[in-house]
Parts: C-alpha cells; structure tokens; sequence
C-alpha cells in the first residue's frame, strides 16, 4: 500500500536554495566531481527533502542518501541523452522495463512518454526507493501497479543489500539464505506476472548483478520477447554481458559518461 505523502510543493526549495540553485545549474557546475559540495550548502540552507520540476516530471528528492536524488536536483536535466535514446524506441503502447528503478527517474520520465498508451515495469528491491519511486510515479499521476519491490536474478530467492558509501543508488544484492530483505525473482517471472510478452526498452543499473538478471533471459526468452533497445551503465566491453549482449545481436550506438546504449540489430 502507498504510504500518505504530503502534496508535491510542500518542500519547494527556500528563497535561498532557489537563488543557489540558479547559479549552480549553469555548467559545467552542475558536474558530478561539484554535487557534492553543493548538496552540503543546499543542506545547510535547508535540511530534508526538496521537490524538484525537473524537465521529465516531478520528483520529491533526498539528495543526501541518493546520488540520482542529488543529480536531479542540481541538473534537472540529468540522464537526458540515454531518456532520449530510450523514449526513441516507444510508440504507442509501447513497454518500458526499468531494473534497478531506484527513485523512478526513468520510470516517471518514460512514463510521461506514454501517458497511458503503454507500459511501465519498475523493478527495485530496496525498500526506502520503492516507497520513494512510489511517491514519485503517484505525484505524475502515473500508476504504480506496475512496482515490483524484488531484485531480478538469477533464481528464486531473498536477497539483501550492501549499501556503499552510505549513497542508495550505490547499492549490490547478495543472495541472503538467511531469509534476507526482499524477494529475488528471475526476469521472466517478473514479465509473466506483468503479461509483458514484448519489451520496446530497457534500462539496466544493479551494481554488478547484470549478469544474474540478465543471463537467464537471454538464454530462455524467445528472441521477439527481447528488447529492442536496451541502456545498461558501463562494464566494459569485455565484461560477460557485453559479450553476451554482443553475441545476442546487439550493436553499441552510443557511450554517455554513465551508460552504454545499445540497439538489436
């Protein structure tokens, strides 16, 4: 069940946040090496969350706990080139599948793509992203049927998570025998439960369990059911899955700085 938020607008940045937020989205010191610090200021200026119109749609951000919160905040433009890549491969009622949606950056702007004329699978297993990526699709007016609070793998099983640097979307699932925090599923469970029988996009970003997401789709899935256009961060060419991906037909597009962007041929 979706928690009460209060209405979007409630944390508007302060008159001060506003005036360091003007100068600061203008590069290049929105960059990445630079968030830090002015995440710090924005902080001192004002402690807690901070509602963001960012030029995908609305967010409620803790840029504290959460690389992506923070990025979105200070360059609401954040992702663009791989949203566009992405966004590219939709038409109408067309299936977005988001791994690793963390706070629903992807998932609340291609779900703004669609608009009710498709599809949006939102798979994240971390319990403080899923109430957040929640909050997120609801203040877009987006549904949120489609969340799965469990981490894609492998194999059926639980799971836990190693945060690190105390930063959310830097976060490894580790099988959990113990019983762990959260389910792990295969992907193509996932899809049959959701009645996705074809996937337009895909956006992948599980700090190392790619192949266990992955691997096991690839090798049982009929090839229709493969995406056509798939975002995954940066392994390395040489990495299992990009062989694997490369095998599969895959041709690389594009690197961005965070991502490699990649079409079936």
């Amino acid at each position: 069940m979706l928690e009460q938020h209060p209405a979007f607008g409630k944390f508007t940045p302060s008159l001060a946040q506003r005036l360091l937020l003007a100068i600061i989205r203008v590069p290049p010191l929105y960059r990445g090496s630079l968030r830090p610090f002015w995440v710090r200021v924005l902080n001192t200026l004002r402690r807690g969350p901070v509602d963001v119109c960012s030029v995908f749609g609305r967010f409620r951000v803790y840029p504290t706990s959460n690389l992506v919160d923070s990025a979105l905040l200070i360059h609401p433009a954040y992702n663009e080139a791989e949203i566009s890549f992405l966004r590219e491969g939709l038409g109408d009622g067309g299936t977005f599948v988001d791994i690793g949606a963390n706070i629903g950056l992807y998932s609340v702007a291609l779900g703004n793509t669609l608009r009710g004329s498709g599809r949006v699978i939102s798979i994240e297993p971390n319990p403080i992203c899923v109430e957040r990526l929640r909050a997120n699709l609801s203040f877009n007016h987006l549904p949120v049927a489609d969340v799965f609070p469990v981490a894609a793998g492998d194999a059926p099983g639980r799971g836990h998570l190693i945060v690190d640097r105390d930063d959310l979307a830097i976060a490894r699932t580790v099988r959990d025998v113990t019983g762990g925090d959260f389910e792990i599923r295969t992907l193509t469970d996932i899809l049959d439960q959701a009645g996705v029988a074809t996937i337009d996009a895909l956006k992948i970003d599980v700090e190392g369990f790619e192949m266990a997401a992955l691997g096991p789709f690839f090798r049982s899935a009929p090839r229709a059911r493969w995406p056509k256009r798939i975002c995954i961060e940066h392994l390395g060419e040489k990495s299992d899955v990009m062989k694997m991906l490369d095998e599969a037909g895959y041709r690389l597009v594009r690197n961005t700085r965070n991502n490699a962007l990649l079409v079936l041929g």
